[in-house]
C-alpha cells in the first residue's frame, strides 16, 4: 500500500492511498461531538452514515472504546447503529462500517461519527488494508 504525501486543507488529515490498485482519498476530522471519515475510490462522497454506539456508561461514554473481542470461539462485534443520511444506503456498505468499526481504531470513538464509504469492491482484504490505513491516522 502506497499513501501520498498529506494534502493541506481544512481537514485534520487528508491524503490519497493506493489500495487493491485503486487510488483511494481519506479524510479524517475530530470535531468536538463527532468524527467525520470520508473514504472514496471514486472522487467524490458516494454516502454518508452516522454511527452510533449502542451501549454507553452512566455518564454517557460510549463503551465501545473498550473494543470488540476477537477471539475466534467468543467474537462479539462492538453494537453499533448505522444510519443513511445521504446517498444509496447498501446491506454491503453496512457490513463494511461494522467490519471497519471491529477492526480499527474507529471502536475508540468518544461519540458518534458519520463516515462515507465508497469502495468499488468490498471484500475482506481491501477492508483489512483500510483498516490499517484507519488505525494509522486516527490518534
Amino acid at each position: 500500500m502506497y499513501c501520498s504525501q498529506e494534502k493541506v486543507s481544512g481537514f485534520a488529515k487528508q491524503f490519497a492511498c493506493t489500495i487493491n490498485g485503486e487510488t483511494t482519498e481519506f479524510v479524517f476530522h475530530p470535531f468536538a461531538n463527532k468524527w467525520f471519515i470520508l473514504i472514496t475510490q471514486y472522487g467524490r462522497v458516494p454516502n454518508m452514515y452516522s454511527v452510533q454506539f449502542d451501549l454507553k456508561r452512566s455518564d454517557g461514554i460510549p463503551l465501545a472504546i473498550q473494543g470488540p473481542i476477537n477471539h475466534p470461539q467468543f467474537h462479539m462485534s462492538v453494537p453499533i447503529t448505522v444510519t443513511c443520511n445521504f446517498g444509496a444506503d447498501k446491506d454491503e456498505t453496512r457490513s463494511a462500517i461494522q467490519f471497519l468499526v471491529n477492526r480499527s481504531k474507529l471502536s475508540r470513538c468518544p461519540h458518534e461519527f458519520l463516515i462515507g464509504l465508497g469502495i468499488k469492491e468490498l471484500d475482506g482484504a481491501v477492508l483489512r488494508e483500510i483498516a490499517k490505513v484507519l488505525d494509522e491516522i486516527i490518534a
